[in-house]
């Protein structure tokens, strides 16, 4: 009996930290009158293995529409400095003052310490 409640319990941390492990990094990037707030966080699941995810949101604070908004997300590894996944995301038109939320995994491997870059599409 003694050996079920050790194991419920090791499967209960599990699954607990299975989730986010590190605290969010939180930036903001600016190109004319585009806007993009976004923040990662490093994570494990047993499907994934490590990954980092993003959101954030996009918006337009100018007075007229952007056409074909793209966001692109590199992850890169901080040792070497190259990129182990990408990711681009396109919003679409984005009308003055609007705002999209928006959210993408990036793959990584569990040994390695990573950033994400970011940049506007063309």
């Amino acid at each position: 009996m003694k050996i079920h409640a050790v194991i419920i319990i090791i499967v209960i941390v599990l699954v607990f930290f299975s989730g986010c492990l590190s605290s969010p990094a939180v930036y903001d990037r600016a190109q004319g009158d585009l806007h993009a707030h976004y923040g990662y966080t490093e994570g494990w699941s047993i499907g994934q293995g490590c990954y980092e995810r993003v959101n954030g949101y996009v918006y337009n604070a100018g007075t007229v529409s952007a056409n074909a908004v793209q966001l692109n997300f590199n992850l890169v590894n901080t040792g070497t400095g190259t990129i182990r996944d990408s990711r681009s995301i396109f919003t679409g038109p984005l009308g003055k003052g609007e705002t999209r939320n928006y959210e993408t995994v990036l793959d990584g491997e569990c040994a390695q310490d990573y950033r994400v870059d970011f940049m506007f599409g063309v």
